[in-house]
Order: structure tokens, then C-alpha cells, then sequence
């Protein structure tokens, strides 16, 4: 899990999140996209992300998809 303390907090993933919706356009882009929504929800800013989940709401806010950039 990333701690709170650095840049990954939830404050700093929110707009990576509303990047990554507008981009979402496979099944699990946006199931992913929803599932971080429901955690924010149910956490609020106290809702943390492993890395390979940021990496992964990165990929998707970047608009390139996650699948597209692990080549």
C-alpha cells in the first residue's frame, strides 16, 4: 500500500481518476474506473492505492490504456 504521506494520498489520485474515466474504453478500464470511484466513496481521502494501481489509473488517465503501454 502507498502511505498517505506521499504523493499518492488521494488527493493527488482524484484528477488522475476523472482523467482515467473520460479515457476508460475496455470493459476493464472501466470497471477499474468504477471500483476506484466506489473506494473513494467508501473512504474517502483515506483511500490509498497499491502501486500496481496507480500505475494502472496512470496508464488510463495518460489515454493509452494500461494493456497498450506494459508492451
Amino acid at each position: 500500500m502507498i502511505d498517505l504521506n506521499e504523493d499518492t494520498a488521494s488527493c493527488s489520485w482524484k484528477p488522475l481518476l476523472e482523467a482515467a474515466t473520460e479515457n476508460a474504453v475496455t470493459d476493464f478500464e472501466i470497471e477499474f474506473c468504477d471500483s476506484l470511484r466506489e473506494k473513494l466513496a467508501r473512504f474517502g481521502d483515506s483511500a490509498r492505492l497499491t502501486d500496481a494501481q496507480f500505475h494502472k489509473l496512470t496508464c488510463i488517465a495518460q489515454a493509452g490504456g494500461f494493456w497498450e503501454r506494459e508492451r
